[in-house]
Protein backbone atom coordinates (compact mmCIF):
# COMPACT_ATOMS: atom_id res chain seq x y z
CA UNK A 1 0.00 0.00 0.00
CA UNK A 2 1.39 3.43 -0.90
CA UNK A 3 2.15 5.72 2.05
CA UNK A 4 1.53 9.46 1.93
CA UNK A 5 3.34 12.13 3.92
CA UNK A 6 0.38 13.93 5.46
CA UNK A 7 -3.32 14.47 4.98
CA UNK A 8 -2.85 18.13 4.17
CA UNK A 9 -0.65 17.32 1.18
CA UNK A 10 -3.13 14.92 -0.39
CA UNK A 11 -5.37 15.85 -3.31
CA UNK A 12 -9.11 15.95 -2.77
CA UNK A 13 -10.69 12.99 -4.58
CA UNK A 14 -14.27 12.51 -5.74
CA UNK A 15 -15.35 8.92 -6.32
CA UNK A 16 -18.09 9.23 -8.94
CA UNK A 17 -20.64 6.54 -9.79
CA UNK A 18 -23.51 6.81 -12.22
CA UNK A 19 -26.12 4.13 -11.63
CA UNK A 20 -29.28 2.83 -13.24
CA UNK A 21 -31.48 0.04 -11.90
CA UNK A 22 -28.74 -1.92 -10.15
CA UNK A 23 -29.59 -1.28 -6.51
CA UNK A 24 -28.44 -4.73 -5.39
CA UNK A 25 -24.99 -4.43 -6.90
CA UNK A 26 -24.66 -0.79 -5.88
CA UNK A 27 -25.10 -1.92 -2.27
CA UNK A 28 -22.22 -4.39 -2.70
CA UNK A 29 -20.03 -1.71 -4.29
CA UNK A 30 -20.68 0.87 -1.57
CA UNK A 31 -19.84 -1.67 1.11
CA UNK A 32 -16.15 -1.42 0.19
CA UNK A 33 -16.03 2.05 -1.40
CA UNK A 34 -17.29 3.80 1.75
CA UNK A 35 -14.44 2.23 3.76
CA UNK A 36 -11.42 3.36 1.77
CA UNK A 37 -8.15 3.83 3.64
CA UNK A 38 -7.85 7.52 2.83
CA UNK A 39 -8.28 10.58 5.10
CA UNK A 40 -12.00 11.26 5.38
CA UNK A 41 -11.57 15.00 4.91
CA UNK A 42 -9.81 14.51 1.56
CA UNK A 43 -12.44 12.63 -0.41
CA UNK A 44 -16.14 12.20 -1.11
CA UNK A 45 -18.50 9.80 -2.89
CA UNK A 46 -20.97 11.16 -5.45
CA UNK A 47 -23.75 8.82 -6.58
CA UNK A 48 -25.81 9.95 -9.57
CA UNK A 49 -29.07 8.04 -9.92
CA UNK A 50 -29.96 8.08 -13.61
CA UNK A 51 -33.70 7.92 -12.92
CA UNK A 52 -33.77 4.34 -11.64
CA UNK A 53 -37.19 2.74 -11.05
CA UNK A 54 -35.86 0.58 -8.17
CA UNK A 55 -34.81 1.42 -4.60
CA UNK A 56 -31.47 2.99 -5.56
CA UNK A 57 -32.03 6.06 -3.40
CA UNK A 58 -32.88 3.93 -0.35
CA UNK A 59 -29.71 1.91 -0.85
CA UNK A 60 -27.57 5.07 -0.95
CA UNK A 61 -29.30 6.47 2.12
CA UNK A 62 -28.72 3.21 4.00
CA UNK A 63 -25.01 4.10 4.05
CA UNK A 64 -25.59 7.36 5.93
CA UNK A 65 -23.71 5.90 8.91
CA UNK A 66 -20.75 4.64 6.88
CA UNK A 67 -17.24 6.05 7.46
CA UNK A 68 -17.69 8.08 4.25
CA UNK A 69 -21.43 8.54 3.56
CA UNK A 70 -22.20 8.86 -0.16
CA UNK A 71 -23.95 11.93 -1.56
CA UNK A 72 -27.05 11.26 -3.67
CA UNK A 73 -28.09 13.17 -6.80
CA UNK A 74 -30.86 12.45 -9.30
CA UNK A 75 -30.22 12.97 -13.02
CA UNK A 76 -33.37 12.62 -15.12
CA UNK A 77 -31.64 12.96 -18.50
CA UNK A 78 -30.97 9.31 -19.13
CA UNK A 79 -27.64 8.08 -20.43
CA UNK A 80 -24.32 7.23 -18.80
CA UNK A 81 -22.69 10.39 -20.17
CA UNK A 82 -25.38 12.58 -18.60
CA UNK A 83 -24.82 10.83 -15.27
CA UNK A 84 -21.03 11.21 -15.33
CA UNK A 85 -21.23 14.85 -16.38
CA UNK A 86 -23.65 15.47 -13.50
CA UNK A 87 -21.13 13.90 -11.12
CA UNK A 88 -18.49 16.34 -12.40
CA UNK A 89 -20.88 19.20 -11.86
CA UNK A 90 -21.64 18.14 -8.28
CA UNK A 91 -18.09 17.32 -7.14
CA UNK A 92 -16.59 19.48 -4.43
CA UNK A 93 -15.24 22.87 -5.61
CA UNK A 94 -11.83 21.95 -4.23
CA UNK A 95 -11.82 18.61 -6.05
CA UNK A 96 -8.52 17.73 -7.69
CA UNK A 97 -9.16 14.20 -8.97
CA UNK A 98 -12.30 12.39 -10.02
CA UNK A 99 -12.24 8.62 -9.70
CA UNK A 100 -14.85 7.05 -11.97
CA UNK A 101 -16.10 3.55 -11.40
CA UNK A 102 -19.26 1.51 -12.00
CA UNK A 103 -22.12 0.48 -9.75
CA UNK A 104 -21.26 -3.23 -10.05
CA UNK A 105 -17.67 -3.51 -8.84
CA UNK A 106 -16.00 -5.14 -5.84
CA UNK A 107 -12.62 -4.19 -4.43
CA UNK A 108 -10.29 -3.58 -1.50
CA UNK A 109 -9.95 -0.74 0.99
CA UNK A 110 -6.65 0.50 -0.49
CA UNK A 111 -8.11 0.92 -4.00
CA UNK A 112 -8.36 4.72 -3.85
CA UNK A 113 -4.79 5.10 -2.57
CA UNK A 114 -3.43 2.82 -5.27
CA UNK A 115 -5.25 4.75 -7.98
CA UNK A 116 -3.92 8.19 -7.12
CA UNK A 117 -0.36 7.27 -6.09
CA UNK A 118 1.14 7.55 -9.61
CA UNK A 119 -0.42 11.00 -10.00
CA UNK A 120 1.59 12.23 -7.00
CA UNK A 121 4.99 11.10 -8.21
CA UNK A 122 7.48 13.87 -9.07
CA UNK A 123 7.69 14.39 -12.82
CA UNK A 124 4.16 13.17 -13.47
CA UNK A 125 2.58 16.60 -13.76
CA UNK A 126 1.62 15.82 -17.38
CA UNK A 127 -0.06 12.58 -16.33
CA UNK A 128 -3.80 12.98 -16.96
CA UNK A 129 -4.95 9.89 -15.15
CA UNK A 130 -4.46 6.36 -13.92
CA UNK A 131 -6.27 3.24 -15.04
CA UNK A 132 -6.67 0.29 -12.69
CA UNK A 133 -7.10 -3.37 -13.55
CA UNK A 134 -10.67 -4.60 -14.05
CA UNK A 135 -11.26 -8.33 -13.65
CA UNK A 136 -14.53 -9.91 -14.84
CA UNK A 137 -16.42 -11.73 -12.07
CA UNK A 138 -19.25 -14.18 -12.79
CA UNK A 139 -21.42 -14.80 -9.70
CA UNK A 140 -23.84 -16.93 -11.74
CA UNK A 141 -21.12 -18.76 -13.67
CA UNK A 142 -19.89 -18.32 -17.24
CA UNK A 143 -21.58 -20.20 -20.12
CA UNK A 144 -19.14 -22.40 -22.00
CA UNK A 145 -19.75 -20.62 -25.30
CA UNK A 146 -18.51 -17.35 -23.80
CA UNK A 147 -15.26 -18.71 -22.38
CA UNK A 148 -12.33 -16.55 -23.43
CA UNK A 149 -14.59 -13.60 -24.30
CA UNK A 150 -14.03 -11.74 -21.00
CA UNK A 151 -10.52 -10.83 -19.89
CA UNK A 152 -8.77 -8.32 -17.61
CA UNK A 153 -7.03 -5.43 -19.37
CA UNK A 154 -3.60 -6.93 -18.68
CA UNK A 155 -1.92 -3.81 -20.06
CA UNK A 156 1.21 -4.41 -17.97
CA UNK A 157 2.33 -6.22 -14.81
CA UNK A 158 3.88 -3.20 -13.11
CA UNK A 159 2.96 0.43 -12.55
CA UNK A 160 3.82 2.56 -15.56
CA UNK A 161 2.72 4.39 -18.70
CA UNK A 162 0.20 3.05 -21.18
CA UNK A 163 0.73 2.85 -24.92
CA UNK A 164 -1.37 5.20 -27.03
CA UNK A 165 -3.70 2.39 -28.13
CA UNK A 166 -4.29 1.24 -24.53
CA UNK A 167 -7.24 3.34 -23.45
CA UNK A 168 -8.55 3.52 -19.86
CA UNK A 169 -12.14 2.62 -19.03
CA UNK A 170 -14.44 4.58 -16.73
CA UNK A 171 -15.06 1.35 -14.85
CA UNK A 172 -11.79 2.14 -13.06
CA UNK A 173 -10.00 5.39 -13.87
CA UNK A 174 -8.76 8.44 -11.94
CA UNK A 175 -8.56 11.71 -13.89
CA UNK A 176 -7.34 15.19 -13.03
CA UNK A 177 -10.20 17.67 -12.98
CA UNK A 178 -8.06 20.32 -14.69
CA UNK A 179 -7.52 18.02 -17.66
CA UNK A 180 -11.24 17.33 -18.01
CA UNK A 181 -12.02 21.03 -17.91
CA UNK A 182 -9.46 21.61 -20.65
CA UNK A 183 -10.56 18.89 -23.12
CA UNK A 184 -14.27 18.84 -22.29
CA UNK A 185 -16.49 16.34 -20.51
CA UNK A 186 -18.33 13.28 -21.84
CA UNK A 187 -20.17 13.50 -25.15
CA UNK A 188 -23.87 13.04 -24.49
CA UNK A 189 -24.48 11.68 -27.98
CA UNK A 190 -22.53 8.60 -26.85
CA UNK A 191 -22.87 6.28 -23.89
CA UNK A 192 -25.15 3.65 -22.38
CA UNK A 193 -28.92 4.14 -22.45
CA UNK A 194 -31.70 2.23 -20.67
CA UNK A 195 -32.84 0.64 -23.95
CA UNK A 196 -29.51 0.60 -25.81
CA UNK A 197 -26.16 -0.98 -24.94
CA UNK A 198 -24.35 1.83 -26.69
CA UNK A 199 -20.90 2.97 -25.58
CA UNK A 200 -17.94 4.91 -26.99
CA UNK A 201 -17.98 7.82 -24.56
CA UNK A 202 -14.97 6.41 -22.70
CA UNK A 203 -12.79 6.00 -25.78
CA UNK A 204 -13.79 9.38 -27.17
CA UNK A 205 -12.80 11.19 -23.97
CA UNK A 206 -9.53 9.31 -23.56
CA UNK A 207 -8.53 10.03 -27.17
CA UNK A 208 -9.24 13.73 -26.70
CA UNK A 209 -7.02 13.70 -23.60
CA UNK A 210 -4.21 12.02 -25.52
CA UNK A 211 -4.61 14.45 -28.44
CA UNK A 212 -4.18 17.31 -25.97
CA UNK A 213 -0.70 15.99 -25.14
CA UNK A 214 -1.38 14.18 -21.87
CA UNK A 215 -0.58 10.59 -20.90
CA UNK A 216 -2.07 7.74 -18.86
CA UNK A 217 -0.53 5.21 -16.49
CA UNK A 218 -1.71 1.77 -15.46
CA UNK A 219 -1.65 0.32 -11.95
CA UNK A 220 -2.36 -3.43 -11.84
CA UNK A 221 -2.57 -3.25 -8.03
CA UNK A 222 -5.60 -0.92 -8.17
CA UNK A 223 -7.76 -3.82 -9.24
CA UNK A 224 -11.51 -4.23 -9.15
CA UNK A 225 -13.79 -7.17 -9.78
CA UNK A 226 -16.39 -6.19 -12.38
CA UNK A 227 -19.57 -8.17 -11.78
CA UNK A 228 -21.12 -9.78 -14.86
CA UNK A 229 -24.42 -11.41 -13.80
CA UNK A 230 -26.15 -14.15 -15.73
CA UNK A 231 -28.62 -11.69 -17.25
CA UNK A 232 -25.72 -10.20 -19.23
CA UNK A 233 -24.47 -13.56 -20.46
CA UNK A 234 -27.39 -14.56 -22.64
CA UNK A 235 -27.26 -14.93 -26.41
CA UNK A 236 -29.81 -12.14 -26.87
CA UNK A 237 -27.82 -9.74 -24.68
CA UNK A 238 -24.55 -10.61 -26.44
CA UNK A 239 -26.04 -9.88 -29.88
CA UNK A 240 -27.49 -6.57 -28.72
CA UNK A 241 -24.23 -5.58 -27.04
CA UNK A 242 -22.18 -6.29 -30.16
CA UNK A 243 -24.62 -4.50 -32.46
CA UNK A 244 -24.92 -1.40 -30.28
CA UNK A 245 -21.16 -1.23 -29.66
CA UNK A 246 -20.58 -1.09 -33.42
CA UNK A 247 -23.18 1.64 -33.78
CA UNK A 248 -21.40 3.63 -31.08
CA UNK A 249 -18.07 3.26 -32.83
CA UNK A 250 -19.54 4.73 -36.02
CA UNK A 251 -21.01 7.71 -34.15
CA UNK A 252 -17.72 8.26 -32.32
CA UNK A 253 -15.78 8.36 -35.58
CA UNK A 254 -18.33 10.62 -37.30
CA UNK A 255 -16.74 13.71 -35.78
CA UNK A 256 -13.20 12.84 -36.87
CA UNK A 257 -11.45 13.75 -40.13
CA UNK A 258 -11.56 11.10 -42.83
CA UNK A 259 -14.91 9.71 -41.68
CA UNK A 260 -16.29 9.01 -45.15
CA UNK A 261 -13.27 6.94 -46.20
CA UNK A 262 -13.34 5.10 -42.88
CA UNK A 263 -17.08 4.34 -42.95
CA UNK A 264 -17.01 3.29 -46.61
CA UNK A 265 -14.32 0.71 -45.90
CA UNK A 266 -16.26 -0.61 -42.89
CA UNK A 267 -19.57 -0.84 -44.73
CA UNK A 268 -17.98 -2.71 -47.65
CA UNK A 269 -16.00 -5.06 -45.41
CA UNK A 270 -18.77 -5.85 -42.95
CA UNK A 271 -21.40 -6.22 -45.67
CA UNK A 272 -19.49 -9.41 -46.48
CA UNK A 273 -19.08 -10.37 -42.83
CA UNK A 274 -22.80 -10.28 -42.03
CA UNK A 275 -23.92 -13.12 -44.34
CA UNK A 276 -20.63 -15.01 -44.00
CA UNK A 277 -20.74 -15.13 -40.21
CA UNK A 278 -24.44 -15.99 -40.27
CA UNK A 279 -23.75 -18.82 -42.72
CA UNK A 280 -20.96 -20.27 -40.59
CA UNK A 281 -23.25 -20.01 -37.57
CA UNK A 282 -25.96 -21.93 -39.41
CA UNK A 283 -23.49 -24.67 -40.34
CA UNK A 284 -22.39 -24.95 -36.71
CA UNK A 285 -26.03 -25.32 -35.69
CA UNK A 286 -26.59 -28.08 -38.23
CA UNK A 287 -23.55 -30.04 -36.99
CA UNK A 288 -24.70 -29.70 -33.36
CA UNK A 289 -22.23 -27.08 -32.17
CA UNK A 290 -24.61 -24.56 -30.56
CA UNK A 291 -21.84 -22.69 -28.75
CA UNK A 292 -19.93 -22.00 -31.94
CA UNK A 293 -23.20 -21.10 -33.63
CA UNK A 294 -23.85 -18.41 -31.03
CA UNK A 295 -20.34 -17.02 -31.36
CA UNK A 296 -20.60 -16.64 -35.13
CA UNK A 297 -24.06 -15.09 -34.94
CA UNK A 298 -22.87 -12.48 -32.41
CA UNK A 299 -20.07 -11.64 -34.85
CA UNK A 300 -22.70 -11.22 -37.53
CA UNK A 301 -24.60 -8.83 -35.22
CA UNK A 302 -21.41 -6.83 -34.68
CA UNK A 303 -20.85 -6.53 -38.42
CA UNK A 304 -24.48 -5.56 -38.99
CA UNK A 305 -24.10 -2.67 -36.57
CA UNK A 306 -21.27 -1.21 -38.64
CA UNK A 307 -23.22 -1.63 -41.89
CA UNK A 308 -26.59 -0.23 -40.87
CA UNK A 309 -25.29 2.54 -38.62
CA UNK A 310 -22.57 3.44 -41.11
CA UNK A 311 -25.10 3.96 -43.89
CA UNK A 312 -27.50 5.81 -41.60
CA UNK A 313 -24.90 8.18 -40.17
CA UNK A 314 -23.36 8.90 -43.58
CA UNK A 315 -26.79 9.84 -44.95
CA UNK A 316 -27.52 12.06 -41.96
CA UNK A 317 -24.16 13.84 -42.23
CA UNK A 318 -24.68 14.48 -45.93
CA UNK A 319 -28.12 15.96 -45.23
CA UNK A 320 -26.82 18.05 -42.30
CA UNK A 321 -28.75 16.19 -39.60
CA UNK A 322 -27.55 15.13 -36.15
CA UNK A 323 -25.53 11.93 -35.99
CA UNK A 324 -26.21 10.54 -32.53
CA UNK A 325 -27.33 6.98 -31.82
CA UNK A 326 -30.60 8.12 -30.28
CA UNK A 327 -32.29 9.31 -33.44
Amino acid sequence: MPEFASSASLPFVTVAIGTYKRAHWLREALAFITRQDYPLDRWEIVIVDNNSPDDTRAVVESFSGAPQPPKYFLETNQGSSFARNRALKEMAPNGDIVLFTDDDVLGKTDWLRQMIEPLLRPGNENLAGVCGETIPHFPDGLPAWLEGQFRPFGYRTDIGPLKRNQLPSTANVALRRTVLDKVGWFRTDLGRLPNRLTAGEDNDLMRRILDAGFTFWFNPHADLLHVVPGSRLTFKYACKLQYDASCSRVVERAGHPGFYAWVTSRVLLYSLHVPLCALVGAVCFVVFQPGQCKRWLTRSARAAGYVFEGVRIAKRKISGQSVDVYS
